[in-house]
């Protein structure tokens, strides 16, 4: 393994922390110190701007390009991650900052790795010892290199992963070693291995733990890990919060899905109230949010979230409610997140989207249950992931087309008709209407409002001019019952 020898990059400990500490607060323009923002006016984007800043100018580091740690800190070979934060994007997110985008580690050298071993890696050279510094992405689109003078630093910390941590990094990496060696041993000309190796990133995405590859070969693909994971590992250092861990730890989601088939097992048919009596947990009678403390209490946990368990919280896992009516037909729709429709508008290419990440970020555990008169019956599990199929099919559809009615000003606000064409009034006296987003009828992912009622009062967002209440990202009902029934 290389290691820094120019003087500028060694380091002791403190000193360190007494240069990051002086910086901490101030904009990435007022730590300026070796002019980069200067030495690169006129051009709109500089890639890692950041994170030159931060080495060059803050710690003073010479530049260079090697693929080696970053700095030797008590001579021990550091790898610097100079990361985006923002303020989160979903109303339910329970954290003080999320990560802006999964964070790129090191390149996927493809002609290497089927040769290599995990602890001998470049990945692990790179992650073995980390030193983290975080700056707030103080806007909520894209900016140009401009946008950056004014994003203040947050703060740092030295991480090293977890014995348990490390365990699941290196099973993941396996996999896409084990991926492309088994390219290699089938296909025995170059020209035909590069014709195999756009799987990489989309068919190994719903096996890996805490890594992707992105982007898509002939562009080199570069190993990150997701921005699920690297928030948790922020979010320590943020919130100072304290993650529940389960007895039976989760290494793959085959755990889940055992888990989940076991509890489903012994659980089913009994209505909430029963179970949460058996679990000694108080009954909520907002099941929607019950359900879901039901799950962490089956699961062995005491925390009230899913993502209050550290290896949930890790891996990215969503749950959602699913209610059935009494003969098992599906009670109705999904609602997934509210977005910021706008910064739709803003984003550059649809694998950087906010609702791409959703999907493809994520595995989703479907809580299944049934209304019987005044209980609540528990029916089972299910877990859930969207493939890529799926999501270039409907999400991009849906995103390419609410893009296209606020960037070209279509969007206009509808009036309802009934199914004899009449305009639906609505018992205030007003007519019933709604922006004309991708709708339910076409669409298997669609917009709608997420308010209980479009009162006047309550249409508080306006997107060119007009005047509607929030919308929310869905799930039609028929795609979750295929989901379920898969």
């Amino acid at each position: 393994m290389n290691t820094p020898t120019d003087s500028s990059r060694i380091f002791t400990r403190q000193q360190v922390e007494e240069l990051l500490n002086a910086a901490k607060n101030k904009t990435l323009l007022q730590v300026d110190k070796a002019q980069l923002f200067a030495h690169h006016e006129g051009r709109e984007k500089v890639k890692g701007i950041a994170g030159d800043i931060i080495e060059e100018s803050v710690l003073g580091c010479k530049k260079d390009s090697k693929q080696a740690p970053d700095i030797l800190v008590d001579g021990i070979p550091t790898e610097i991650k100079t990361t985006g934060m923002i303020k989160p994007k979903r109303k339910q997110s329970s954290y003080i900052y999320e990560c802006k985008e999964p964070v790129s580690i090191t390149a996927v050298s493809i002609s290497t790795i089927v040769k290599e071993k995990f602890e001998e890696s470049n990945f692990w050279h790179k992650l073995n010892h980390m030193l983290w510094v975080y700056y707030l992405y103080n806007s909520t689109e894209t900016v140009k290199l401009e946008g950056y003078k004014n994003f203040p630093i947050l703060g740092f910390q030295f991480y090293e992963f977890t014995n348990e941590d490390q365990l699941l990094l290196k099973q993941d990496w396996l996999l896409v070693q084990e991926f492309l060696v088994i390219i290699h041993r089938n296909y025995s000309t170059q020209q035909e291995r590069e014709t195999q190796y756009p799987r990489l990133s989309h068919e190994l995405r719903g096996r890996l733990m805490l890594i992707d590859t992105a982007p898509k070969f002939p562009n080199s693909p570069r190993f990150r890990l997701k921005r699920a994971y690297a928030t948790v590992i922020a979010d320590k250092y943020f919130s100072k919060k304290f993650y529940e861990k389960l007895e039976e730890r989760i290494s793959k989601y085959d755990d889940i899905d055992r888990k989940c088939q076991l509890l489903t097992e012994r659980y089913k048919g009994q209505t909430f109230r029963q179970i949460a009596e058996s679990l000694n947990i108080e009954f909520n009678p907002n099941i929607k949010n019950f359900a879901e403390s039901i799950v962490v209490g089956m699961y062995g946990g005491k925390a009230s979230k899913l993502n209050d368990i550290e290896d949930f919280a890790k891996i990215g896992i969503i749950a959602k409610s699913v209610p059935l009516k009494a003969n098992g037909a599906m009670k109705e729709d999904m609602k997934l997140f509210m977005p910021n429709l706008i910064e739709w508008t803003k984003e550059s290419g649809f694998e950087n989207s906010v609702i791409y990440d959703y999907f493809a970020g994520h595995h989703f555990l479907f809580i299944i249950y049934r209304h019987i008169g005044k209980e609540v019956v528990f029916e089972g599990f299910k877990r859930i992931f969207f493939d890529e199929k799926f999501i270039m099919k409907n999400v991009k559809k849906t995103w390419n087309e609410v893009r296209d009615l606020i960037t070209n000003k279509k969007l206009r606000i509808e009036k309802k008709v009934n199914k004899k064409g009449d305009f639906i009034i609505n018992k205030s006296g007003t007519y019933r209407e709604s922006p004309n987003f991708p709708k339910k009828a076409t669409h298997n992912v669609f917009i709608r409002g997420g308010a209980s009622t479009s009162a006047e009062k309550h249409k508080t967002l306006v997107i060119n001019g007009l005047k509607m209440i929030p919308q929310c990202i869905w799930l039609s009902r028929n795609i979750v019952k295929e989901l379920i029934e898969k």
